[in-house]
C-alpha cells in the first residue's frame, strides 16, 4: 500500500536540507580561515631600514623685512626673526639687533637675510664712504698719478696694483697686491668722469709699512704701477732692476758658430765657403772664415 507525503513533510525535509547546507559551508569556511591564520603566522616581515636624517641646529637671528639703503639708524629697521641652520650662518653674523640699535648700515641690505655687522657702523662711518671700506689694521692713502702711472688709466678702483718706485738709475717694487680704493674721487669702478677719463690721483689700501714704504719713495723718484689680475697673488721674482744690469754683460751676442762648411772645385780653383751665423762666408779654411766673422762683427768674442 502506497502511503502519500504530506505537504508539510516535505517543506520539513526541504527546510532541515537547507540548514544543513548552511552548516557545512560555515564549517568550511571557519576550517579555511583557521589554516590561513596559522600558515600567515610562519611568515617572516622584514623591517626595512629608517631612513637617517641629520639634525643641525637651528637658531633664530634678525632680518630685514624688507630692503634697507645706507645710512639707515638700526633702530629704524623693521626686522623679524629668521630660522637658519647655524652651520650656514657666515661669521660675523648679528644676532642680537638691541645692541647695535644706535648704528646706522654702512651699506645698502637685502630683505629677508641675515645682517653681517661689517655692515654695521657709527654715524661717521656712514656719513664718510671711505672709512667704513677701511678694515681694521689697514690704511688709506693718495698718491698723485700720470697717463703711464696708472697704465693707461686701467687701473682705476676696485682693481689690484703693484707699486713701483722708478729713479734715474733703478726701477724697484715698494709694494705689492695693493687694491685701489678710489680714483679721482671715485668710489666706481667705471672711468673717470673728468675732461681726459684718466685719474690725477688715486687712493690705495695699504698696510701700515706699505705707507710709509710708498711716501718714502714718492720722495725719491716717480711712482708708476703694474696692474695685476685679482685673482693672482705670485710675487715677483727679482724685485729690483738696476741701470747697470743693461751693460754690455747683458745685452752681448753669443760667440759665433759655424752651421756648415761647402766646398767647390779641385786643385787650385778649389773655394771653400762656412755658414756662420747664417751667412755664408768665403775662406780657404773654415777656421779663418770664422776669425773673419768675428772681426767683421766688431770684435765679437
Amino acid at each position: 500500500m502506497v502511503v502519500r507525503s504530506t505537504s508539510v513533510t516535505a517543506r520539513s525535509r526541504s527546510y532541515a536540507g537547507r540548514l544543513l547546507g548552511v552548516v557545512i559551508i560555515s564549517l568550511g569556511i571557519g576550517g579555511a580561515a583557521y589554516v590561513t591564520g596559522r600558515s600567515s603566522g610562519s611568515i617572516v616581515v622584514e623591517e626595512q631600514p629608517r631612513a637617517f636624517v641629520p639634525e643641525f641646529n637651528v637658531i633664530e637671528v634678525p632680518v630685514p623685512d624688507r630692503p634697507v639703503g645706507a645710512g639707515v639708524v638700526v633702530r629704524e629697521i623693521p626686522v623679524r626673526l629668521e630660522k637658519f641652520p647655524e652651520h650656514q650662518l657666515p661669521s660675523g653674523v648679528v644676532r642680537d639687533i638691541g645692541r647695535l640699535r644706535d648704528s646706522v648700515t654702512l651699506v645698502p641690505l637685502p630683505g629677508g637675510l641675515p645682517i653681517l655687522e661689517v655692515n654695521i657702523g657709527s654715524s661717521d662711518q656712514a656719513s664718510h664712504p671711505l672709512t667704513g671700506r677701511i678694515p681694521a689694521g689697514m690704511r688709506a692713502m693718495t698718491v698723485r698719478v700720470d697717463v703711464t702711472a696708472v697704465v693707461e688709466g686701467w687701473a682705476r678702483s676696485g682693481s689690484v696694483v703693484d707699486v713701483l718706485l722708478v729713479d734715474k738709475n733703478r726701477t724697484q717694487v715698494v709694494a705689492e697686491q695693493v687694491k685701489i680704493l678710489s680714483a679721482e674721487r671715485s668710489l666706481s669702478a667705471g672711468a673717470v668722469d673728468n675732461a681726459t677719463g684718466i685719474p690725477s690721483t688715486v687712493t690705495l689700501l695699504v698696510t701700515q709699512d706699505q705707507c710709509l714704504a710708498i711716501n718714502t719713495a714718492v720722495a725719491i723718484g716717480k711712482i708708476a704701477f703694474a696692474l695685476r689680475s685679482g685673482s693672482d697673488s705670485d710675487r715677483w721674482d727679482n724685485t729690483e732692476f738696476a741701470a747697470t744690469d743693461l751693460s754690455i754683460e747683458r745685452t752681448k751676442k753669443s760667440p759665433a758658430k759655424v752651421q756648415g762648411v761647402v766646398s767647390f772645385g779641385d786643385g787650385e780653383s778649389r773655394k771653400s765657403f762656412a755658414l756662420v751665423d747664417g751667412r755664408w762666408i768665403r775662406s780657404e779654411d773654415p777656421l779663418l772664415a770664422v776669425s773673419s766673422s768675428y772681426q767683421r762683427g766688431g770684435g765679437r768674442q
